[in-house]
Parts: C-alpha cells; sequence; structure tokens
C-alpha cells in the first residue's frame, strides 16, 4: 500500500501564498498629448534624496527590464548613492505595434524589410520623446525631488535606436546614453543620417555626453533557441539576420563616433560574449547601470 506523503506530512503544504510584490515600486498610467495611453513604473530608493535630488534612470521596455535594473541599482546603493528608476512602456507586455511606432524615427515605409508583412504606424519616436521629457519628468519630479543634471536613458533593440535618435537630435535630453543592441539597420539606416548634423553641433557647443553601445556576440549569427521561436512565429531568421547585421552595424557606429571624444562625447562599446539579442538584456543593463553611476557617483 502506498502511504501518502501529504497525509503524513501536513505541515509541508505552504501556509501563505501571495503575489510577489517588488517593494519600494509603483506604476501608474499617463496619457501623451495624442491621447496615447503608458505604464509608468518608478523605484523609490530607501536613501534619503541627495541635496540636489535623486539621479534618474530612464528604461524602456520596463516588462523586460525594470526590475532587473531596480534590483542592480538597489544592490549597490551603498557603493554609489540612491537611484530612482523609471520605466515607460506600453500597459501591455504584448506591445509590438506601439513599439514600432513610438520607438522608431520618421521612416519612409518603402524602406522596410519584406521579412515582416505589414509593419503598421511607425516613425513616432518624436512624439514619444516629447511624451518622456514633457510629461513623464514632470510627473516624476512632482513624486519625489529629482536631480536634473544626472539622468540618462537605456534603450534595447528598437529601444536601442530610439536611445541614439534622441542623442542625435535632442541630445541636451540626457547626459548618459545606453543603446543596447540598437537597429540601426532600421529604414536604410536613417538614424545614421542623424549623426553629420549631430557630429557638427557636438562640435561647436562641447557639451559633455556619454554613449554605451553595447551588443551580443552571437546577434549577428543564427542560434537553436532563437531559430526556435523564430520558427513557431514564421519568421525566417536567416533573412533577419542578414538583413540586420547587428554585430556589424554596432562596430562600425562606434568606430564612427570616437572621434567626437575631442568634442565631448564619450563613446563605449561592449560586446558580450556567447550573448544572444534576448539573453543579452540582463548584461546590458549590468553594464550600463555601472557605466551610468560609475561617472554620477564619481
Amino acid at each position: 500500500m502506498v502511504r501518502s506523503v501529504e497525509a503524513e506530512h501536513p505541515y509541508e503544504e505552504p501556509l501563505q501564498v501571495r503575489p510577489i510584490v517588488l517593494e519600494r515600486a509603483e506604476q501608474w498610467t499617463a496619457r501623451s498629448r495624442k491621447g496615447r495611453e503608458y505604464a509608468i513604473w518608478i523605484s523609490l530608493p530607501k536613501g534619503n534624496p541627495p541635496e540636489q535630488g535623486y539621479p534618474l534612470i530612464f528604461v524602456l521596455d520596463p516588462h523586460t527590464a525594470f526590475a532587473t535594473l531596480v534590483d542592480w541599482v538597489r544592490n549597490h546603493e551603498n557603493m554609489y548613492g540612491p537611484v530612482v528608476v523609471v520605466g515607460v512602456g506600453s500597459p501591455s507586455d504584448s506591445h509590438i505595434d506601439d513599439r514600432l511606432l513610438d520607438l522608431t524615427p520618421p521612416t519612409d515605409p518603402t524602406t522596410l524589410p519584406a521579412f515582416r508583412s505589414d509593419w503598421g504606424s511607425v516613425g513616432g519616436a518624436d512624439d514619444f520623446l516629447e511624451f518622456v521629457t514633457e510629461i513623464v519628468r514632470p510627473q516624476v519630479s512632482r513624486r519625489v525631488p529629482v536631480d536634473m543634471t544626472r539622468q540618462a536613458l537605456f534603450g534595447h533593440s528598437l529601444g536601442g535606436l530610439f536611445v541614439l535618435h534622441s542623442l542625435f537630435t535632442k541630445p541636451t535630453t540626457f547626459d548618459t546614453y545606453v543603446a543596447a543592441s540598437p537597429s540601426v539597420w532600421w529604414g536604410n539606416k536613417v538614424v545614421l543620417r542623424e549623426i553629420a548634423e549631430f557630429s557638427k553641433r557636438q562640435k561647436d557647443s562641447g557639451g559633455p555626453r556619454r554613449l554605451l553601445i553595447t551588443i551580443g556576440e552571437l546577434e549577428s549569427k543564427v542560434n537553436p533557441e532563437e531559430l526556435r521561436a523564430a520558427e513557431m512565429s514564421s519568421i525566417n531568421l536567416y533573412e533577419v539576420r542578414q538583413h540586420s547585421r547587428m554585430v556589424e552595424n554596432a562596430v562600425a557606429l562606434a568606430a564612427e563616433l570616437a572621434p567626437l571624444a575631442a568634442h565631448g562625447l564619450h563613446t563605449v562599446f561592449a560586446r558580450f560574449v556567447d550573448e544572444t539579442h534576448n539573453s543579452v538584456i540582463p548584461a546590458y543593463l549590468s553594464r550600463g547601470a555601472r557605466f551610468t553611476l560609475n561617472h554620477w557617483f564619481g
């Protein structure tokens, strides 16, 4: 006769089951001037605010990045100081259409590749940047004291593209920019055409700015786990990799921007060994946080 372990040891059953909550974190809904709704995520530090206010890290795609970044910042608070993390994204994690609109610069739709049959609405990055700076940032500053001189923008993939577009078109918006796995390929590399004007402006003003560009070593290759996911979504990953050339574009971009170091743009490039486009996210967040906080806190 088989004896029931559960009946014999009832104390092994959980006493309480409750949801896991990220302490000292909040979320609210904000509406853009065009009536679009977004979820704003914010972490509140344990320490008292510095005299000049808390520094802010804005991170895009908070469903995949916010908790990891908050955990890193809090674990290092005794090494640096208190930092507020602000996530800005769609109310839902199923938001590819929102990302295509919000995170891409003005784009000629005919330049988009055929590996996606319908790209939908694109090219809304300028409106989204205005929303972040003119609506979200004032909302945050009413919630906590904010240091306007220490503010960073983090983004991955299309988010990385948005970070570059923000730097090249509105360089004084943040002092630190972290562009992870940026989709430089987008719209026949339309973002690269913004560099000439940015370079002229940077040489004229010489304002200090910092840019970290990161990439996973495997992002230009087809690897088994990503191939499985692509096949489930009927995506030709070989075609995507051939068109996007993620690693090559990131390397070339960092090299193109390097001469601007003499004019105040400090660019660092990091390549993560054996990481894919998705697996690289925690690595970029960690490196981006160190890159940012080492500068802010000396």
